[in-house]
Order: C-alpha cells, then structure tokens, then sequence
C-alpha cells in the first residue's frame, strides 16, 4: 500500500511524503519441490567436487537453505545420495522409454534415445562422477541395487529397439539384440570417462554421436 500525503512549509513550498507499506508474501515450497532442489544442488555439488566433496554443508550452501531445512528432508548424506541415485534412474528410463514409444523408424528412435542420454550427461557431469566413483558404487548394497535396476531398464529399452529394427530387417543377420545394447552403453561410457575431465558439454555429445555413426553403419544391412 501506498499513502501520499501533501504539507505546506512555511516559505509556501509543498513537500510530498510518500509512505510505502509493502507486504512481502513467500510462496510456501511443498516438500517434494523442496527435495528436488536439494537433489539437484546435491548434484552439482558432486560435479564440482566429486562424491568425497559432498557434504550437507556443501548441498546447504548450492540450494541457498540453511544445513537444518536440508535435515528436515533427508537424515543424512547418504540418504542424499540415494535420493540422487533415484532422481537420474528416473531422468534417464522415462525419457529413453518416452522417445522409444514416439513416432519413427526404430534405428532413429534409438539414436534419440541415446543421443539424449548423452545431453543429459553432458549438462549433469555430478552424473558420471557419482556412477564411476567409489563413493557412489559402495556407500550402500541399497545405492548399489537401484543402480543396477536403472541400467537394466536403460538396457531394455534399447534391446527393445534393436529387436524392432531387426525385425523390419533394417539390421545385419545374426546381430544380438541385447549383446548390441550393452556395446552401446559401453561406446557412451568409454566416452564419458574420457570426458570426466574437460566437461566440455560438446565434446562429449560429438564423440558419441560421431562413434554411434560408424557403429550403426556396421549394424545396418
């Protein structure tokens, strides 16, 4: 709100007093808002510093909240973790299964769907840093497991549409369907751990893409 209000001096001037009475209003976050900010600021914590520069510090001071808001989320560092473990299983299933289920020819949509995995990677580099780390494989039998059921799924859907591409005899004879898949995931991770170092977004998008490109001229027909 804003009064104005209007006084004469004694030389006759005028003098405008302005009272601003402004109400600030802070939109109140719901919690799952507020673990998806602390998940992502957790994730460029472990980009920036790896899993060993975690700490709930460290993810407190990237989602601009104070260390007792982050305890109110999550019990302790490794519940964070798992909670980032679960954000990019699903990040990376539901889009692969997205572009698998869209329109086009099967070795296209596989493209999509491997080039989007990369992006992703490319633009999260707290994602390969955590996957390949130590800290990441062993802080728990639980992190460990939703790991390996992500990558199963991520497999799946690739083995999905090698088999639909062979099927419209659009691929090699004798080509293995899930033997190709997992040579695909490996392409994307030999090229993500040479990449770990320079995090040049580009350079890792260009080096799948150009490594993807003569793979699939060996599989096609």
């Amino acid at each position: 709100m804003v009064n104005i209000s209007l006084n004469l001096t004694n030389n006759g001037f005028a003098v405008i007093y302005v009272n601003m009475k402004s109400q600030i209003v802070q939109e109140k976050k719901t919690t799952q808002v507020r673990q998806a900010e602390i998940v992502q600021a957790a994730l460029d914590v472990i980009g920036r510093l790896g899993v060993n520069g975690l700490t709930i510090h460290e993810v407190a001071l990237a989602a601009t909240m104070s260390e007792a808001n982050i305890y109110r989320h999550f019990k302790n560092k490794q519940d964070v973790i798992r909670a980032v473990v679960e954000f990019i299983g699903g990040q990376v299933t539901s889009r692969a299964a997205q572009l698998a289920g869209s329109s086009g020819k099967p070795l296209d949509k596989l493209e999509k769907v491997i080039l989007a995995h990369t992006g992703m990677i490319a633009k999260n580099p707290g994602i390969p840093r955590l996957l390949f780390s130590d800290g990441g494989m062993v802080t728990g039998g639980k992190i460990a497991q939703i790991m390996n059921s992500r990558i199963e799924g991520f497999l799946a859907t690739l083995t999905g549409l090698i088999e639909a591409a062979s099927a419209e005899g659009a691929l090699r004879e004798g080509v293995s369907a899930r033997e190709t898949a997992t040579s695909i995931v490996g392409i994307i991770q030999f090229c993500v751990l040479r990449w770990i170092g320079s995090q040049a977004e580009g350079r890792l998008v260009d080096e799948v893409t150009l490594l993807w490109n003569n793979f699939r001229r060996l599989l096609e027909r």
